[in-house]
């Protein structure tokens, strides 16, 4: 079940989100965007929509976008990957933004990179390194690509 992420998946979405850490973070600043304090802040603004992916009172994925369409946060547990919850989170933001929103953006990491190249992203700088983070700057133009990303992506 997809629903809006509260206060009390906070400890949960932690625990998703630390393997991925060091995909991320170059130093303790970098580190430190993925503390409960960011998370709690995404939370709490009312321009993000924080979405959990839920099975069994167990949160499994997450996605969170910053309007009118930017990917803050999309991880998937480690332990059940390549079983479709992405592609359900990705299906349901881009069901939710505006149509007249024709372009996606995310900073990936280097490690995510060839996932959002499935779901139609193109990289849109080289590897960048700052505020303690390694990413490349990705998007995705709705208009020129409505399609769905092949199977099995994510």
């Amino acid at each position: 079940m997809i629903r809006l992420a509260t206060h009390a998946d906070l400890e949960q979405i932690e625990r998703l989100i630390q393997p991925y850490i060091a995909d991320f973070a170059i130093s303790r600043e970098g580190e430190e965007k993925f503390s409960s304090a960011i998370i709690l802040r995404l939370l709490n603004t009312p321009q993000v929509h924080y979405y959990v992916y839920e099975q069994h009172e167990t949160v499994l994925g997450i996605i969170a976008y910053k309007e009118p369409a930017h990917i803050v946060h999309f991880f998937v547990d480690t332990a059940v990957q390549k079983q479709g919850i992405g592609r359900k989170l990705w299906n349901y933001v881009t069901a939710e933004l505006q149509e007249n929103i024709t372009v996606i953006s995310v900073n990936s990491s280097c490690y995510a990179q060839p996932i959002y190249q499935k779901f139609g992203f193109k990289a849109v700088s080289e590897v960048i390194e700052a505020h303690g983070l390694r990413f490349v700057m990705m998007q995705k133009n709705r208009t020129a690509q409505n399609k769905k990303a092949p199977e099995g992506a994510v």
